[in-house]
């Protein structure tokens, strides 16, 4: 079969667009970045009422595909894969249709299966990967420093929890500028400058405040 013949394009692109999402999401967990972690933040600083029971035509949308609120990063990767495989399995048996034969019909069936799909992500990843926080409310976290060293302009991978007690990954600076930070340091977040967090040591503020 032509993947780039008319009637193939459409799934041909979603299976690349899938295959750049999940190569950039596989790396950014390797390296302890948070690519996609903007889209999480966006849905949950805007949408926070999004919910299965949300009498808004968009909080029904989003709560029946992602009813557990698995990283959006997730849903993306699987909506473009089921919506190519989809479209090209329903090729492979029935022949090169016409989009507008096809497309409706591969568009219904992709948002049903995305559901289940999210629910099976779900309940099988580890809860930390599958809770969406937004990072604004890490400030004020104790996080502990994994990496041998992090210093201004040498970022550093850390672990913390959220308030759900979620582990996330962030990589963090010192704030002061000749700071340097060791594994093992646990550091409290002060401040967030695109996806970097500056952080201090915890011994250091506390030190500061029995001073005070």
């Amino acid at each position: 079969m032509n993947f780039l013949a008319p009637e193939m394009l459409p799934y041909s692109v979603a299976f690349m667009i899938f295959a750049i999402i999940a190569f950039l999401e596989f790396t950014s967990l390797l390296l302890g970045w948070a690519i996609f972690g903007f889209l999480d933040d966006f849905l949950v600083s805007n949408h926070s009422d999004i919910h299965i029971e949300s009498t808004s035509s968009l909080g029904n949308f989003f709560g029946y595909i992602n009813p557990l609120k698995v990283p959006f990063s997730m849903v993306l990767v699987s909506f473009f894969f089921i919506f190519g495989f989809t479209g090209t399995l329903l090729l492979n048996i029935f022949g090169l249709l016409p989009l507008f034969v096809t497309l409706p019909i591969v568009v219904v069936i992709t948002f049903v299966l995305l559901r289940h799909t999210t629910n099976i992500i779900g309940k099988i990843l580890p809860k930390e990967t599958t809770e969406v926080v937004s990072t604004d409310s890490f400030i004020g976290k104790i996080a502990l420093i994994l990496d041998p060293t992090a210093k201004r302009d040498l970022p550093a991978r850390a672990k913390m929890s959220d308030v759900y007690g979620s582990n996330h990954y962030i990589r963090v600076e010192p704030l002061a500028d000749d700071e340097v930070l060791s594994e093992g340091d646990e550091v409290i977040v002060m401040e967030k400058s695109e996806s970097i967090f500056l952080v201090e040591k915890r011994l250091d503020i506390e030190r500061r405040d029995s001073d005070n």
